[in-house]
């Protein structure tokens, strides 16, 4: 039990310490919080599981595979949402290796995370047993429903970006079935139901958590869904939560087709360098067209005082979101802000300063069409982001005037 409280003990100081990064602007740590924050939450919920089950599920020599087909696996997404742009990154690191080792830790953490957490309460609930559900011609079906959901998906993103969390679950479980692997669907013929309903509880779970922590984030990600731009819930549209179920099911679909191959070693090694190739390939497209900001550096900042800037950067500060603007005269203080809002970002503060645009204030009187030429943005729910979060700043600033009169 000693190392298990040790282990314990270590989550608990590294999740706090995420908030501590956050709070107190550490660099460049506080543009992994995120990381920090799901990384100690996987070991603190695979130690729980252990010391019920005497056994690691994530913490064992595997990690580092499981990590990086998990990275794989939700690049599909990522690639996906090149069709789709229903979100994008904000405040990336400027550095390549720091941005694509995030990515990597970062979407290698997903399958662990509902993995652990799905095992986790299917060792409280036990078994659940419902009525017995049988399907003719199961795998050609949810094969054939999984494709069809694709195409829609790609072929009307604006209508059917849904289908983009149905496809996966169904291809994958249709596979699994037809091989002989372990199956939801084989699962319900049984009338076994435990399983399903701990990985939806997980997706659900891990769902919540996902949009809590980036919300609270430096780096995170900022949706633009169609038809639920306004109504939210953190980032996330609030029907939007029902895909974090589904979602798990996939996830859990594709762990089980890895239990299926697990034997054949060459297969499993195969797959893991497919994995590898396939999330490299996505970083670089997700840098080119996902990626909206990355984080400016003190010493690009054309706006400083030159006398403060070196003060600044004397002082050990590194980045824009290190700054106190306390430090900042009134005029300084104000172009942060605009490149701080919704991380609008250095670069897109500049093409908005060559057409007389340089505070929150004046952005918010702008047009989305013409914004768009000007941010090189041709995705219009991206602008509306920044036009609502301007507007939205004017009328905070605005009531904390009437509040002080």
């Amino acid at each position: 039990m000693t190392h298990h409280f040790i282990i314990f003990l270590f989550t608990i100081f590294f999740h706090l310490f995420g908030y501590f990064c956050l709070i107190k602007r550490i660099e460049p740590f506080q543009y992994f919080a995120y990381l920090i924050f799901w990384w100690s939450y996987v070991i603190f919920m695979d130690n729980l599981f252990a010391v019920k089950a005497k056994r690691f599920i994530v913490l064992n020599r595997n990690l580092p595979f499981l990590i990086v087909i998990s990275s794989g696996f939700w690049s599909i997404f990522e690639i996906i949402n090149l069709r789709l742009e229903n979100w994008y990154y904000i405040n990336l690191p400027d550095s390549i290796v720091q941005r694509w080792a995030g990515y990597m830790l970062a979407y290698g953490s997903v399958v662990p995370a509902i993995y652990v957490t799905k095992e986790l309460i299917r060792s409280i609930l036990g078994e659940i047993r419902g009525k017995p559900i049988m399907l003719r011609s199961y795998p050609r079906l949810a094969i054939g429903m999984g494709i069809l959901s694709l195409l829609l998906t790609m072929a009307f993103p604006n209508y059917c970006f849904p289908f983009a969390w149905v496809f996966l679950p169904l291809i994958i479980d249709g596979y699994n079935y037809k091989k002989g692997f372990p199956s939801f669907m084989r699962e319900r013929e049984q009338g076994l139901a435990g399983n399903l309903i701990s990985t939806l509880l997980s997706g659900l779970i891990c769902g919540l958590l996902w949009e809590t922590w980036n919300f609270w984030s430096v780096s995170k990600w900022v949706y633009t869904v169609p038809f639920f731009e306004d109504l939210k819930i953190f980032e996330m549209p609030l029907t939007g939560y029902l895909g974090f179920p589904v979602f798990a099911v996939g996830a859990m679909a594709f762990v089980n087709t890895l239990r299926g191959i697990k034997a054949f070693k060459t297969c499993l090694l195969r797959a893991t360098s497919a994995a590898l190739v396939f999330s490299l390939l996505s970083f670089a497209m997700i840098d080119r067209n996902t990626a909206f900001s990355f984080v400016a550096r003190v010493d690009q900042l054309s706006f400083l005082d030159r006398t403060r800037s070196h003060a600044l950067q004397a002082a050990g500060v590194k980045t824009s979101y290190s700054i106190d603007p306390a430090a900042l005269d009134t005029q300084e203080r104000a172009t942060l802000d605009l490149i701080h809002l919704k991380g609008l970002g250095y670069n897109r503060y500049l093409r908005l300063k060559s057409h007389g645009i340089d505070t929150i204030s004046q952005l918010a009187r702008s047009d989305q069409a013409a914004l768009s030429p000007i941010l090189n943005e041709p995705n219009l729910r991206r602008i509306r982001v920044y036009l609502n979060a301007a507007k939205q700043a004017v009328k905070s600033k605005n009531r904390a005037i009437d509040c002080g009169q």
